[in-house]
């Protein structure tokens, strides 16, 4: 192929944009770009965009940047979604009507309309329940135009703490749950569960394990005086950032499975 397709992950924070630009081949991460990219106050408000047109206007020419065989990796803000476990109803479904029976469910949970909602689930066998991951939809839709506008070729939008789950698979068997912290939360992710906990409930990662009946040893911390990112990354040629751990959630994306 003459072309390696970028695989890039994109993580918006309330000051600044952190993405990253990875290729792969076989079963080795190549590191084309990253960047940092700061914006101005209001953009960004509690993981909502406020202010879109001047979001644009500071991702433009980043975007003009990739390449045309590019793929982008969008982190969604944990906090702006709900997750839910729903038993499983006692008649077997098929897949339409599993995906109505849970629209219907999880719309009435949230008492909002079905299409103002954006979900996905997947099927716990031993628990017998759906577990379900829903956004309000105006919300995903202004991400989508935001690609849109700046012709982004989307791949997956993934909350950004269950986008910790890929690093999992480059690290030790014995590392159970990947863990990320901003000013205010944790962010962790396990193989099969992901979520966000505020500091003021945890505030060291042994007090995070025991709320998830982990040992501290199985928390595979990225953060500036621990794990570093980049070190997953086999071959690159641009000067590494200085703090890596700030492009946790970026690089996790860029690391992510495209859903056809």
């Amino acid at each position: 192929m003459a072309f390696k397709t970028w695989r890039t992950g994109v993580h918006i924070q309330q000051d600044r944009i952190f993405a990253v630009a990875l290729t792969k081949e076989r079963s080795t991460w190549n590191l084309r770009r990253w960047w940092q990219i700061p914006l101005d106050p209001g953009i960004i408000r509690e993981g909502q965009i406020i202010q879109p047109e001047q979001l644009v206007a500071a991702l433009s020419a980043w975007s003009k940047a990739l390449p045309h065989h590019h793929r982008i990796f969008l982190a969604f803000p944990a906090a702006r979604t709900l997750q839910k476990a729903l038993p499983c109803p006692a008649l077997t479904l098929c897949e339409s009507e599993q995906t109505a029976w849970i629209a219907s469910a999880i719309s009435r949970e949230l008492e909002m309309a079905p299409d103002a909602l954006c979900f996905d689930y997947v099927q716990d066998t031993l628990t017998r329940s759906f577990q379900v991951t829903a956004a309000q939809n105006k919300e995903v839709a202004a991400l989508l135009t935001l690609a849109k506008t700046l012709r982004l070729h989307i791949a997956a939008i993934t909350p950004d703490a269950g986008a910790l789950a890929n690093l999992l698979l480059s690290l030790e068997p014995s590392a159970q749950c990947a863990v990320w912290r901003d000013e205010n939360h944790w962010l962790w992710a396990t193989r099969h569960q992901w979520g966000r906990k505020p500091l003021a409930e945890a505030e060291t990662v042994p007090e995070l394990a025991a709320i998830l009946a982990l040992k501290p040893e199985e928390m595979a911390l990225f953060a500036a005086n621990s794990l570093d990112p980049f070190s997953l990354v086999i071959r690159y040629l641009p000067p590494l950032p200085e703090c890596g751990a700030d492009f946790t959630i970026a690089l996790a994306l860029a690391m992510g499975e495209i859903v056809e």
